[in-house]
């Protein structure tokens, strides 16, 4: 019979060549450049299975040159072969070349091991990793892609001026004294209770939300509210745990097409329970700070729980829970006297609330 095989030996380069082999009842005929050598008898040649998984029939024998060594990787041939060789030639006991074996299993994690290893470590420390790529952006950058997103929803909102939006702004600005952003506040017609934040310091207030309020003080719990999602970059959070691996990295680099995907499902963006709750408790602190009662933020978002089923729109992006009322309860309950004896805003806040159904 005939076949091919990869010879390695004397004369022959290191990684082995391709060659014709002859095979008879005898033994094998192949070419070398010693010729005695490349006529062994099958009493000269030892048979061995090799490669990882033993699929490969290794020929070996020693010749006046050195020693030579057939591989065979064909099945069918392999076969004929050990049949020709039987009882003629020894066989070495079937053991996988075991280099061969360590470098496949090397391969086989590389190739599989490691990337499952990533995804999972990606899935375990995901709103780790979102936080270390969040960290990455500068206050500078944010403002651009505030920008850029207020822009695209800027379209869709009846943004209104008058003295709503003045008190708006003037609470905002006492909470945001000493804040590293730049913040804007606005106030857009529309009867849903809602209130939403954009990175960057876009701060946007309904009316509706406006019209169920009862004093400018619950207004300010939930402007509060609103201006630590930005201030702890909860917003930005959100928005890159919403996009595509590979819109992330392009906004991280400054390409903001690729907040495109999101599309109108931005005002849409939840906060973690943890984000919501932090919120809540860094509010309550700036509210002290600018010297508003922070009763407002409890009196409002137990409003809220309670009317769930009436007024869902500030729900879908802020959904209450007996321990977040709780919470806030027990910490405004916790704070000095002092804290709560402070003079109440000046503003007239039944006029506002008129002035809003006016304009309607």
């Amino acid at each position: 019979m005939r076949f091919n095989a990869q010879i390695y030996g004397p004369g022959f380069p290191s990684v082995g060549a391709a060659i014709d082999v002859e095979a008879t009842e005898t033994g094998i005929r192949v070419q070398t450049n010693e010729v005695d050598d490349g006529t062994p008898r099958w009493g000269k040649i030892t048979l061995a299975k090799s490669g990882w998984d033993g699929s490969q029939l290794r020929l070996e024998w020693t010749g006046s040159a050195g020693v030579y060594s057939l591989a065979s990787g064909d099945a069918l041939n392999n076969a004929a072969i050990v049949k020709l060789a039987a009882g003629k030639s020894t066989v070495r006991p079937s053991r996988p070349d075991r280099a061969t074996r360590a470098w496949a299993h090397a391969l086989i994690w590389f190739f599989i091991g490691v990337p499952v290893l990533l995804v999972g470590a990606i899935v375990w420390q995901h709103d780790r990793i979102i936080a270390w790529g969040v960290g990455l952006i500068t206050v500078e950058h944010e403002a651009k892609l505030g920008e850029f997103l207020f822009t695209q929803q800027k379209t869709g909102l009846k943004l209104i001026e008058g003295d709503a939006l003045a008190m708006v702004r003037d609470i905002g600005g006492k909470l945001t004294k000493d804040s590293r952003h730049k913040f804007q506040f606005f106030v857009a017609e529309d009867k849903t209770v809602n209130a939403f934040a954009m990175p960057g310091g876009y701060v946007v207030v309904h009316t509706g939300l406006l019209e169920l309020a009862e004093t400018p003080e619950e207004v300010a719990g939930v402007l509060a509210h609103e201006v630590q999602h930005i201030e702890q970059r909860h917003s930005l959070r959100s928005i890159a745990q919403s996009l595509s691996l590979s819109a992330v990295v392009s906004v991280f680099l400054g390409d903001m097409r690729g907040l495109a995907s999101l599309g109108g499902d931005l005002l849409q963006l939840k906060f973690s329970r943890d984000h919501e709750i932090e919120a809540d408790r860094e509010g309550l602190k700036a509210l002290v700070a600018a010297k508003i009662n922070p009763v407002g933020m409890r009196d409002f978002f137990a409003k809220m729980a309670a009317q769930s089923q009436l007024n869902p729109g500030f729900l879908v992006t802020h959904p209450p829970s007996e321990e977040r009322m709780n919470d806030i309860d027990r910490l405004s309950k916790a704070l000095p006297a002092t804290a709560r004896q402070v003079t109440p805003l000046a503003y007239d806040y039944a006029a506002i609330k008129a002035a809003i159904s006016r304009q309607r």
